[in-house]
C-alpha cells in the first residue's frame, strides 16, 4: 500500500508543478496553455484512477501496471515540460 501512497503522491506534486508553469505561461498572455492545462488535469485524473484501479489477483500484473504507470507519468513530465517550454 505504501508504493500506491508515494505513486499517487509523485502523480500529484509533478502534474500540480506542471499546471502551475502552464499557469504562470496563461498569464503571460500565451492562449494555448489553457488546452495544456485542461490536458493535463484529465492525464493526472487517468493516472489516479490507474493507480487505484490495479489486478490485485496477480500480483505480477500489478507490479507490470504499476511500471507502466511509472513511465507513463515520466513520459507525461517529459511531454508536457517541452509543451509549456520549462527545460
Amino acid at each position: 500500500m505504501a508504493s500506491r501512497r508515494k505513486l499517487k503522491k509523485s502523480i500529484k506534486s509533478h502534474t500540480n508543478l506542471l499546471i502551475e508553469d502552464a499557469f504562470i505561461e496563461s498569464l503571460n498572455g500565451d492562449a494555448k496553455m489553457d488546452k495544456v492545462i485542461d490536458e493535463l488535469i484529465d492525464t493526472r485524473f487517468d493516472m489516479l484512477s490507474g493507480v487505484s484501479n490495479y489486478p490485485n489477483k496477480d500480483s505480477k500484473a500489478a507490479s507490470k501496471h504499476f511500471n507502466d504507470l511509472k513511465a507513463k507519468l515520466e513520459s507525461t513530465i517529459s511531454d508536457y515540460t517541452k509543451k509549456i517550454g520549462r527545460v
